[in-house]
């Protein structure tokens, strides 16, 4: 039977259940590499902000733990391709940082806030599959604080809009209480800027990312921050490298300011590593 212990326990828990099946890179020490990545995408679910459709239930096979994700296009699983410059959801690269003891369920899909995930009956077969001593990482915040998009639902428009200091909280919450009543653990990852953060620290999803922090230090919710490691990683990146190595590049070599290529990608994964092992400290 698998027992839970205070938050910062859990998240340490998973960082080293048996013999090394920590997270490991950025200096950190811990698990082998290779671990549960998953593999190409799943379709499904309407692009947010621009991004291919993608998510689905990509993951792998290993255990004992499951780390579930739920969250929006910059964090989901791509087709991946022989480019280097793919599209890639920090979700899909994740799986590098621990080893095969560990499997990773990205259920991230395009274009969702906190509300459409639940709406989508997205969370609902999360909360059947996961089990006691398995961690759900919830990053919304990208699409929740655009004031103009909408979704249908029931046939009836649903702005993405939440307020950050409000609604967002109270739909995040449900996801808190969903997975501890199944004895799992939630941990919050904030979500990442845009490129307006070169050069100027720009963060234009700091007031959802701000959101995540207060309700996970009110109700003891671990709180990988993403939001702010990224802030800082990009600041110092000034000018915006050329060719962009980290940004999603399109078709006709303008630059996604939102979404991410492959290298992107697993900067964002190690940063989302490196938070876990700083909420356990």
């Amino acid at each position: 039977t698998r027992t839970l212990g205070t938050t910062a326990e859990n998240v340490k828990a998973a960082e080293s259940r048996s013999a090394g099946a920590g997270v490991a890179g950025s200096g950190g020490s811990g698990g082998a590499s290779g671990g549960a990545a998953g593999a190409a995408g799943a379709s499904g679910g309407a692009a947010g902000s621009g991004g291919k459709s993608s998510g689905g239930a990509a993951g792998a096979t290993g255990g004992p733990v499951t780390v579930y994700i739920a969250g929006d296009s910059t964090v989901s699983t791509y087709a991946d391709t022989a480019s280097s410059t793919d599209q890639a959801g920090w979700g899909q690269m994740i799986g590098a940082r621990f080893d095969s003891r560990v499997t990773i369920q990205n259920r991230a899909s395009g274009g969702q806030t906190a509300r459409r995930f639940i709406d989508e009956n997205k969370l609902a077969p999360i909360l059947s599959a996961i089990r006691a001593g398995d961690y759900l990482l919830v990053q919304f915040g990208t699409n929740d604080g655009n004031r103009t998009a909408m979704y249908t639902l029931n046939g009836q428009q649903i702005p993405y809009y939440l307020e950050p200091a409000t609604d967002f909280k109270t739909y995040l919450q449900q996801y808190i209480d969903g997975v501890r009543s199944k004895g799992a653990t939630p941990i919050f990852v904030t979500p990442p800027p845009r490129n307006s953060a070169y050069c100027t620290g720009g963060n234009s999803t700091g007031a959802h990312a701000q959101a995540m922090r207060e309700l996970g230090a009110a109700q003891n919710v671990a709180v990988s921050d993403l939001n702010a490691k990224t802030v800082e990683h990009l600041r110092a990146i000034c000018p915006a490298p050329t060719p962009e190595d980290f940004f999603l590049l399109r078709w006709d070599g303008s630059v996604d300011g939102t979404h991410f290529q492959e290298n992107g990608a697993r900067i964002l994964a190690g940063f989302v590593a490196e938070g876990l092992r700083d909420a356990a400290s």
